[in-house]
């Protein structure tokens, strides 16, 4: 079977050791030209797809597909409903960064409200200003999940010992249940899946919502929230703050959008390029992960399909 790794993707090299055996072509960029990529995996039957788009188009240009593998829990980059049509198998790694997603919201929670870059940076400019940084403990703040999944599930776990007031909405609750979270906690966290049913699922009336006080941190994807509503919200210091590590724009090269660096430079916002993931660990999972779901689909019972 051949099988190619189109853009870039880090995995640890004991993994490298095992996946390699499989005679894969890899690359270490990210191409943006669908036309890059449809000349990479010409003739193919298994891609991985990692920063990269797999559109209709792709699918159409590479008839020898059988497989699509999504190196992350997240597959909304794969058009996975007419790669099914076609005939085409859409796995995920679906366990390999939660626990890596969890910490990194509880520290994006510390870092907002411990005003940790502001002090840094006060201080790496010579200032010495630590009475101007007043902040706020985590202790008794209600949180409020939006998602209940793995990663809503490990936040819970790890932030029991905070003594904060805990509570969730899944992907079943209701407007209300939502809203209701929405109003009054004094932490928002997403930590939800993209779907049709959740894209801009915090939209200009739902930020409305947020007490003045409160902080949104997003840790799923961007398009959970209309970020357009979310730029105009910080601006008028509709609430307190946000924590971000997805955007709905987000580039697949180094070169940011103008929106999410105007996000980025706000004051009452900690913004970072999609690491929540990035850990030596994880990299260690997501290898055992694809090897197992690539040896799956050689032998023709493949795991973790999400578009059955």
């Amino acid at each position: 079977m051949k099988i190619v790794f189109p853009d870039r993707l880090d995995f640890d090299d004991a993994a490298k050791e095992k996946i390699q055996k499989f005679g894969i072509t890899t690359y270490n960029d990210t191409p943006t030209d669908e036309a890059v990529i449809i000349e990479r995996i010409h003739g193919a039957e298994l891609i991985t797809a990692n920063f990269i788009e797999i559109s209709r188009s792709i699918i159409d240009a590479t008839p020898s597909l059988k497989f699509i593998i999504s190196s992350a829990v997240g597959y909304n980059h794969i058009d996975y409903k007419y790669a099914a049509a076609k005939g085409i198998s859409v796995l995920n790694c679906p366990t390999q960064n939660a626990e890596a997603v969890a910490e990194y919201a509880i520290a994006l929670m510390f870092t907002l409200t411990r005003k940790i870059v502001e002090a840094n940076a006060d201080l790496r400019s010579g200032g010495w200003n630590g009475l101007d940084m007043l902040g706020s403990e985590l202790s008794r703040k209600r949180l409020g999940l939006v998602g209940y999944g793995q990663i809503g599930k490990l936040i819970e776990r790890k932030v029991t010992g905070f003594n904060m007031d805990i509570n969730h909405v899944n992907s079943s609750a209701s407007t209300h249940e939502l809203d209701s979270l929405l109003e009054s906690s004094d932490i928002i966290c997403l930590c939800l899946a993209l779907n049709e049913s959740t894209r801009h699922i915090i939209d200009q009336r739902r930020l409305r919502l947020l007490q003045s006080h409160a902080l949104l941190i997003n840790v799923a994807r961007g398009p959970i929230i209309d970020q357009e509503a979310l730029l105009k919200a910080l601006k008028k210091k509709a609430f307190r703050g946000a924590g971000l590590d997805v955007y709905e724009n987000e580039p697949a090269s180094g070169v940011v959008p103008p929106d999410i660096l105007e996000l980025a430079n706000l004051p009452n916002v900690v913004a970072t390029p999609h690491i929540a993931y990035n850990t030596e660990e994880t990299i260690a999972r997501l290898g055992e992960e694809l090897f197992k779901n690539i040896e799956s689909c050689l032998h023709g019972s493949p795991l973790n399909v999400v578009n059955n």
